[in-house]
């Protein structure tokens, strides 16, 4: 006599075609299906989103440069020149209104936060990139890279001053880390260097004087940036 093979199907269950089980089967696993591709279709459309927004907000992920901040040195109030107001680091829209800088050029103050080319008035960004430039740079996106330790040397000619410009930059290629070399019309002298809530005037090139001033104030400010912070290969 044949013994009845025994079931581990619940009392429930029991007599429900072998059918109707496997379709069921089918079924469960399919949802399970569905709902792994939604789960990697929602984490991509996420990813994508933040991807898209970091073009549009600066700073939201990964797009500054990949050198890092670090801790700055103390502010030098004293050195070689007497430390000046300090006007504050406020960031503010492009083409905004805020207080007169007390110092032509300004060594603190509201300043810009942009990557270039996203406006007419602040094509090279801000903070710019360090090197050297042709054209004036406004003090709203210079005093961003002074807000990182920065260093500028700026020149005003009356007249075509290429000897001037060539010594500049020559002292300024021999060590460019974290400095601007540009024009900068109305000063009250040829040359002036500035940094944060510090600048020196100079009436002619002085190599020994512009590289006292370069040790004494660089990378002493609010936040520290080596490198270039929309990256290198902007610009």
């Amino acid at each position: 006599m044949n013994e009845k093979k025994a079931t581990t199907r619940p009392p429930e269950r029991r007599g429900v075609p072998k059918s109707q089980i496997r379709a069921e089967r089918r079924q469960r696993a399919e949802r399970k299906k569905k709902i792994r591709q939604s789960i990697i279709i929602s984490g991509i459309s996420v990813f994508a989103i933040l991807v898209i927004a970091s073009l549009v907000v600066p700073g939201l992920i990964g797009t500054r440069s990949s050198a890092s901040t670090r801790e700055p040195l103390p502010f030098n109030a004293g050195g070689p020149t007497k430390a000046l107001e300090d006007q504050g680091a406020q960031k503010i829209l492009v083409g905004s209104s805020h207080v007169p800088y007390s110092t032509k050029p300004a060594t603190s103050g509201p300043h810009w936060a942009i990557r270039p080319d996203q406006n007419d008035l602040a094509k090279y960004g801000s903070p710019v990139k360090w090197g050297k430039y042709d054209e004036e740079v406004p003090d709203e996106a210079l005093l961003h890279n002074l807000s990182h330790g920065g260093i500028g040397i700026h020149y005003d000619c009356e007249s075509e001053c290429k000897d001037l410009i060539s010594k500049l930059d020559t002292l300024r290629a021999k060590d460019d880390t974290q400095i601007v070399l540009s024009p900068y019309s109305g000063m009250k002298s040829r040359i002036a260097l500035t940094s944060w809530r510090h600048v020196q005037f100079l009436d002619e090139f002085n190599e020994d004087t512009i590289t006292e001033f370069i040790k004494a104030y660089r990378d002493r400010a609010p936040e520290s940036w080596i490198g270039n912070y929309w990256g290198d290969a902007i610009q």
